[in-house]
């Protein structure tokens, strides 16, 4: 998983700070101070960046021009004369939140960032600058994502504050091949088309000796029953429709929806609420666990493990019922935003659309690990990896739900988080669950009404 990924989702395990609270204001000392650039002939552009590689944590040695967003500045740079980029590197936490805020408010923050994406760019909408009359149909069809940086989080039918610049493909099942076959389950034919089939799949993988899933803190939650209660509610319309109150969590549909997930308890390894994405892979690479639901942020490092034995696969629709069927929860975590009190908005856009060319997106698939959020990247011809050219198709397919963590107000995600592992270990029913979830949801409205 991405230091990006670890962050926000720890975070939101971790604590009940609301976003841009006061407690976080040490982030603006955070590296180069913020000034005004002096007068000169050349343009500069302030660029905040918070998800480009710029270390290695297990190479300490590597060189600058060894990453690719020095060399793509060095680029862009050639190609355009007279304007530099000044790139700061900032934390990718919610240190950048309380950072941009107070640099924005004092006008002295960056013409180009990066944010996270969903509801964390739209707290931010009244410093950005609306995008959509930038970008013509041609350059904005080849990019996929638009949903997570735009208002209402419908692609095409709002206001665009940001430019998505990554994929986090879809949350999946990895597997052990071996471990399957062992149990007489294949994996093209057998694959289970709902929840109920899957129940029945994990009973069939048990009888073997072998316990069926290692589920980790975000996996047995954020990446799993919220891709089954965002089906249930057809997708991104109904979660705006549960955020808006509209829409109750305590519903039949969804109190079925819970009380099935509560059964997957019986097949995992115990500890999955506190367990880590590391400990959970350890168990799936020494064969104690069958399979694991993930995101695509450990694929080099999991393939490089497993090698062929390793597969991955569609988390099963909840029922054949659900409108929107044979995807998943995942889209842009991130997005490139220009500030709208920029001096050099024309040159912050251009630097934007550069990084999102064809060429340098290409670039950035050749000399990392990451997955490209463009059509016109040709995955397949970049890696021999099964896996990674998988979850790249599946990046691009047109009905992923976009992260219900990212939409929810990120006080809804926590209360989401902590119920559910109370749900999870017998604490707390699933009715109880989806009440607090209620009673969280109408306190954040009321106090937004207030």
């Amino acid at each position: 998983m991405s230091p990006t990924h670890l962050s926000r989702r720890a975070f939101l395990r971790l604590s009940g700070v609301a976003l841009g609270g006061t407690s976080l204001l040490s982030a603006c000392t955070t590296g180069t101070p913020i000034t005004q650039a002096a007068p000169s002939a050349e343009k500069h552009i302030r660029f905040w960046n918070t998800a480009y590689a710029t270390t290695d944590p297990l190479d300490k040695t590597k060189a600058r021009d060894q990453y690719y967003i020095y060399k793509a500045i060095q680029r862009f740079e050639a190609q355009n004369p007279g304007v530099k980029v000044d790139m700061q590197v900032m934390p990718g936490s919610t240190d950048m939140f309380t950072a941009y805020r107070v640099a924005s408010i004092a006008r002295t923050g960056p013409d180009v960032m990066t944010l996270w994406s969903g509801s964390y760019l739209m707290q931010f909408k009244h410093y950005l600058e609306p995008l959509n009359h930038y970008f013509t149909p041609e350059e904005s069809g080849r990019i996929r994502g638009w949903n997570a940086v735009t208002e209402g989080f419908t692609a095409g039918q709002g206001t665009i504050y940001g430019v998505p610049c990554s994929t986090d493909s879809i949350s999946a099942i990895y597997y052990s091949k071996k471990a399957l076959a062992k149990a007489g389950i294949k994996t093209d034919a057998d694959w289970p088309h709902s929840f109920d089939d899957f129940l029945r799949m994990l009973k069939q993988v048990q009888s073997t000796g072998i316990t069926p899933l290692a589920l980790f803190d975000n996996g047995y939650s954020l990446f799993s029953l919220d891709y089954w209660i965002a089906q249930v509610v057809n997708g991104d319309a109904g979660i705006a429709d549960l955020i808006a109150g509209k829409r109750k969590f305590a519903s039949p549909e969804l109190l079925e929806v819970v009380q099935k997930w509560q059964q997957l308890a019986q097949y995992t390894i115990a500890g999955a609420p506190t367990m880590g994405t590391g400990e959970a892979q350890q168990l799936l690479y020494q064969g104690h666990a069958a399979m694991m639901i993930n995101g695509p942020w450990s694929i080099d490092d999991m393939s490089q493990v497993m090698g062929n034995d390793l597969g991955v696969h569609k988390l099963p629709d909840y029922s054949n019922q659900v409108s929107i069927k044979n995807t998943g929860i995942g889209g842009s975590g991130n997005g490139l935003i220009v500030s709208q009190y920029s001096q050099h908005k024309e040159e912050a856009v251009r630097f934007v659309k550069f990084l999102m060319s064809q060429p340098e997106q290409t670039t950035q698939a050749e000399t990392s690990s990451s997955l490209s959020n463009v059509v016109d990247v040709d995955m397949g011809q970049i890696t021999k990896n099964p896996i990674k050219r998988q979850l790249q198709q599946w990046a691009l397919e047109p009905d992923i739900i976009f992260w219900p963590d990212n939409i929810y107000p990120s006080e809804l995600t926590t209360e989401l988080t902590a119920q559910a592992q109370l749900a999870w270990t017998g604490k707390s029913s699933a009715q109880q669950f989806l009440q607090q979830l209620d009673a969280k949801r109408d306190q954040l409205l009321a106090e937004t009404n207030a």
